[in-house]
């Protein structure tokens, strides 16, 4: 396996081992199509996650009793953005690196809350601000033309001679962003050749934050 770090403008990459074909594939769909809401509880358990991180600076201890998508193993992405709508941290995975998804998501949480370079380490006061997203990871397949991708629902990867540049769904509305943002992300000059693949992700977001100024108001 080839191991590497990968700075992006809105998520880190913390492992991945190409883009064949992974286990995550029926989790993604199962999310997809659950109707018991373990998507919010996935959401809920890495606000957990990355709140008990940033006030103890310790993971939080993984239940045993958990809903049983999140005892499957599984990739996932844990964001958050700032009460402005800012990206404020991002990190995660293509592949799964943990024996389950919830500690996939615990992993990540206190990847994003202390360890994306691109922003400091997430302060206690902050928390409150913060809207959390969790983008769950499933399969890819290569695609000859990324325009045909809906950068609203559609994820994408794309990979270059040394890294690989990742665009969750709904980072943009807009798929020549999402390509453009992509190529930077890998490393990709103008006018070389690139590998493009659709990821498959089912994203859970919490609901905006009201700013500081809008708290105190009467």
């Amino acid at each position: 396996m080839t191991k590497f770090t990968i700075l992006i403008l809105a998520c880190g990459l913390l492992f991945a081992t190409g883009l064949a074909r992974s286990e995550t594939t029926d989790l993604a769909r199962a999310f997809r199509e659950d109707t018991t809401g373990q998507g919010q509880y996935a959401l809920l358990f890495a606000r957990r996650a990355l709140d008990y991180y940033c006030l103890h600076h310790d993971p939080l201890s993984v239940p045993d009793k958990l809903p049983p998508l999140l005892h499957e193993r599984g990739a996932v992405f844990v964001s958050a953005m700032n009460s402005a709508g800012a990206p404020r941290c991002c990190m995660g995975t293509l592949l799964p690196r943990e024996p389950s998804l919830a500690e996939e998501i615990v992993s990540n949480a206190c990847a994003a809350a202390a360890h994306d370079k691109r922003f400091p380490p997430i302060k206690r006061s902050e928390l409150k601000q913060l809207r959390l997203i969790v983008s769950i990871i499933g399969d890819s397949r290569p695609v000859d033309d990324p325009h045909t991708l809906d950068p609203v629902t559609d994820g994408l990867a794309v990979r270059g001679p040394k890294e690989t540049g990742v665009v969750l769904p709904g980072e943009t509305g807009s798929i020549d962003t999402m390509i453009k943002w992509g190529r930077i992300r890998a490393g990709i000059k103008a006018g070389d050749s690139a590998e493009y693949s659709r990821l498959d992700a089912v994203r859970y977001m919490e609901p905006p934050r009201k700013s500081p100024r809008e708290d105190t108001k009467k």
